[in-house]
């Protein structure tokens, strides 16, 4: 029996790719969607695709860093998975609304005055999007012949697929619930995949304050979603030593927040990369140029030559990439191994990383209350501290000679299993679900 071919709307980009892909999420066994960033240059080299712009934008590591996560513990368990973003094959009318989105992220995360603002008007701004309209066309087509239930790793994509009848299993990659999270309910063709026993009762109960009928069934415990390959690095205790540099690691985020707090910390840290330096340091700038000048600029007034990013010994190295998908990989290649601590704010992705590959934590100022939740878990669990950016260089001896950080390091390396297996744990919740058979 041939199969019948339906070809993807008109308008939409990277058709020919768009049409693989849907054939791809047919035959997978653990579909994975997200919203997070795009990487249509490489779709455009591997499906020999035309693009209509060549721009690219980020909105978040974390929803492609976990999704990634997943993808890779399927295939270690031996099943066929694939990951796709729609935001890559939005049409070009919409694109604008794509390009907005992020240009109004990354113009607040660098302006504290509206910082504010948004924190005021964080639903709106979280719930009332354009993306979801403009990713919908497309991930309905890419989903279209999927038979498997669909891992959702956030709200806007589970949304628009558990409306359109599709079983999802929409994962809450925050200890905190946004209410977005629920706008498609009451379906029983949905289940959540939560950070722990209070975000699920969290869940529960902003479901009954909504009169949003959810089960205790749909809510399952998985945990936080870590790349393997970052858990296999933490499986070694990590250890600070006297005669020997502390490896530092200081990180923005997919939007390219907290640059007046890195600029004032790393101005204090000056006297620690004096020879013989205290500590060296790994400069992650994301897909942001202006991070990557100011790391640039800093190393050059201080007279530290940038060292390749396979240079361990070097006191400075700078990460800046502008794909998604290759600062991901570098970061869990160069920076995680090598890190005794991670200077971050407290999102679900660095945190989490960090938190599983060994790391201790100096937590920067939050981007919002989920943010908050996430600082409270890793501060509680003596792995993270609240960095005092205006005492930035006392704060961090003080630390460092009362052994804190060395305790956090033992902290870090014992943390409850919950930190480390939500990818195998989601993966166990998926095959529990059954995948429609075709005539």
């Amino acid at each position: 029996m041939v199969k019948k071919h339906t070809l993807p709307p008109e308008d939409l980009d990277l058709k020919d790719a768009l049409h693989e892909e849907r054939h791809l999420f047919e035959e997978a066994e653990v579909p994975i969607v997200t919203v997070s960033a795009t990487f249509r240059k490489e779709l455009a080299d591997k499906y020999r695709s035309v693009v209509h712009t060549p721009s690219e934008v980020v909105f978040s590591r974390a929803h492609y860093s976990m999704a990634e996560a997943v993808r890779r513990q399927a295939n270690i368990l031996g099943k066929k998975a694939f990951i796709s973003d729609p935001t890559n094959f939005v049409s070009k009318k919409d694109w604008g609304k794509i390009e907005f989105t992020e240009k109004i992220g990354k113009t607040i995360a660098r302006y504290k005055i509206l910082k504010m603002v948004k924190d005021k008007l964080n639903d709106l701004l979280r719930g009332s999007t354009p993306i979801a309209e403009a990713i919908k066309s497309p991930l309905l087509y890419l989903t279209g012949k999927t038979p498997c239930p669909i891992i959702s790793m956030h709200y806007e994509t589970g949304n628009i697929l558990i409306k359109s009848g599709k079983t999802v299993i929409q994962a809450v990659t925050d200890p905190y619930v946004h209410q977005q999270y629920l706008d498609a309910i009451p379906s029983p063709n949905v289940t959540y995949a939560v950070f722990d026993e209070e975000t699920k009762g969290s869940l529960l109960q902003k479901a009954g304050d909504l009169k949003r009928e959810l089960t205790d069934d749909q809510v399952v415990v998985t945990g936080v979603f870590v790349d393997p390959r970052i858990i296999e690095t933490g499986k070694e205790a990590k250890k600070i030593s006297k005669d020997e540099p502390i490896n530092l690691a200081v990180t923005t985020g997919g939007l390219g927040t907290n640059l007046n707090e890195i600029k004032k910390v790393l101005q204090a840290f000056k006297p620690l990369l004096v020879p013989p330096e205290r500590i060296r340091l790994f400069l992650y700038a994301g897909t942001h140029k202006d991070f990557r000048r100011f790391f640039e600029d800093f190393a050059r007034e201080n007279h530290v030559r940038v060292g390749n990013l396979d240079d361990t010994d070097a006191r400075i190295r700078i990460l800046y990439d502008d794909s998604i998908i290759d600062a991901n990989e570098n970061l869990i290649k160069y920076m995680f191994p090598w890190a005794h601590g991670v200077i971050a704010k407290p999102s679900g992705d660095m945190a989490y990383d960090a938190a599983a590959a060994g790391c201790f934590l100096l937590f920067l100022e939050p981007w919002g209350i989920w943010e908050e939740k996430i600082q409270q878990i890793f501060v509680n669990k003596r792995v993270g501290f609240n960095l005092d950016t205006n005492n930035s260089y006392r704060h961090f001896i003080k630390l460092l000679k009362s052994g804190q950080l060395e305790k956090a390091l033992a902290n870090a390396h014992t943390l409850p299993g919950l930190f480390r297996e939500g990818c195998k744990n989601i993966i166990e919740l998926h095959s529990t679900k059954p995948c429609l058979i075709h005539g």
